[in-house]
């Protein structure tokens, strides 16, 4: 019987063999230096929540009722014991980086910029051909666990990325808005965005008109299924929109041109609940680029590329399959200042600004036609300018045009020069700023 003393013998030697198994691992080893080293922490907390839930297992004497709550409540946390066995090849990572050096420099750059200082990001690869971020992937057993006081402060976040993509490093704008994910958790971001909708009468007026469309739309559902929907859906559209427009603030053009690459091939204009059309994405992309300063630079650089996604975001005011989608396209579209500031604010001064990046990236691609490693002649160049100078110099080996982006990945040479050149300049910066 679930719960009885045969069962609770069971969960427990489970249990105790599991967590053992976990600290003897020699993957979870002491850490030399910061990186992985909250990860590590992490899990570690959850070995000691599991050390405190079995201290807490029922006397003989307890009710059946208080027996089966515990089993229960054991069970579904051993899916989290197990799914802890994941942590132990990330926590090798860290040890070994799997991601060019460069990359990982700017990635960690980024979680700073976007997140804050406080942070420990694991870049990983991914089986599956997807970019992801976790942070804090064990937290529902540590919080869950009352009375345990878990030691870990710094947050921290794994982020996976496509294994054929570890050398693509003209993707790897993408990382920006994975660690965007983390940023909008961590400073309640999609609050901010909401807060600033419902104090709208004209969202308001909409959101209610929205409503009772849907009731026609979707009959069998009560009212307060309807909003609880409809709510549901616009925050995970939010998140992904500020998600962009934060790698927009942190990446400038390589971001877009990124998103691009990997996003335009596999959806075009198709909502889903939690993600928004790519057409409406680029849209508001590019309205975030103009208004920051980087049209000038677009109609210079990438006119064919600008003009093809400018035609692609027109297409994001095509037919909704649905009332919702239709709401959440316009209300989020007639509101994009909002987004923008909200993560304009959050950015600050980490933000790639054009009038400093625009030189640094003319450099950049200069020595990267001439197949010279972009560090910088004079000064070392920001990693993430040397990153939107190897766009540039890549589309002009490779054509303004759709097909060029996709030839611009395949040019191992320069994105190996990039990366190197990335990690050169991070080195020799944070040598200089403790000389």
């Amino acid at each position: 019987m679930d719960g009885d003393p045969d069962d609770l013998e069971l969960l427990l030697a489970t249990t105790r063999q599991e967590v053992d198994a976990l600290r003897d691992d020699r993957r979870l080893a002491p850490i030399q230096g910061s990186r992985g080293a909250a990860l590590r922490e992490h899990v570690l907390d959850l070995l000691g929540a599991f050390d405190h839930r079995i201290a807490e297992t029922p006397d003989a004497g307890a009710s059946p009722a208080v027996r089966r709550a515990f089993a229960r409540s054991l069970r579904q946390s051993m899916v989290m014991l197990r799914g802890a066995y994941a942590a132990l090849p990330w926590l090798a990572a860290t040890r070994e980086p799997t991601v060019n050096l460069g990359s990982l420099y700017l990635a960690e750059e980024l979680a700073t910029a976007l997140v804050g200082s406080d942070v420990d990001l694991v870049v990983v690869p991914n089986a599956e051909a997807m970019y992801s971020t976790t942070s804090w992937p064990f937290s529902a057993v540590i919080d869950g666990t009352a009375g345990f006081t878990p030691s870990a402060s710094r947050r921290p976040i794994v982020l996976n990325y496509p294994l054929s993509d570890g050398d693509r490093l003209l993707l790897h704008p993408l990382f920006a808005h994975e660690i965007g994910h983390a940023s909008v958790h961590e400073h309640n971001l999609v609050s901010t965005v909401e807060t600033g909708l419902d104090s709208s009468e004209a969202f308001s007026d909409a959101f209610s008109e929205t409503i009772q469309a849907m009731k026609t739309f979707w009959p069998a559902a009560s009212e307060t299924r309807i909003i609880g929907t409809l709510r549901a859906m616009l925050r995970a559209w939010i998140e992904e929109l500020l998600c962009d427009h934060l790698a927009t603030e942190a990446m400038g053009p390589a971001f877009l041109l990124a998103f691009a690459c990997f996003v335009m091939p596999l959806s075009y204009g198709e909502p889903g609940n939690q993600h928004p059309p790519a057409t409406l994405r680029v849209r508001l992309m590019l309205e975030h680029l103009a208004r920051r300063g980087w049209d000038p630079y677009l109609d210079s650089v990438t006119p064919g590329i600008k003009s093809w996604l400018t035609n692609v975001s027109a297409d994001a005011a095509g037919a909704a399959p649905a009332p919702s989608f239709a709401f959440f396209r316009d209300q989020l579209a007639d509101n994009a200042e909002t987004l923008q500031d909200t993560t304009n604010v959050r950015v600050g001064s980490h933000c790639l600004d054009p009038a400093a990046s625009i030189p640094a990236a003319d450099e950049a691609a200069a020595l990267l036609d001439a197949s010279i490693l972009p560090v910088g002649l004079d000064e070392p160049l920001h990693g993430r300018a040397i990153l939107l100078g190897g766009w540039q110099s890549a589309i002009r080996r490779h054509g303004d045009r759709p097909e060029g982006l996709v030839h611009a990945l395949a040019d191992r040479r320069l994105q190996d020069l990039v990366g190197k050149a990335i990690e050169m300049s991070t080195v020799v910066t944070s040598w200089r700023a403790t000389a």
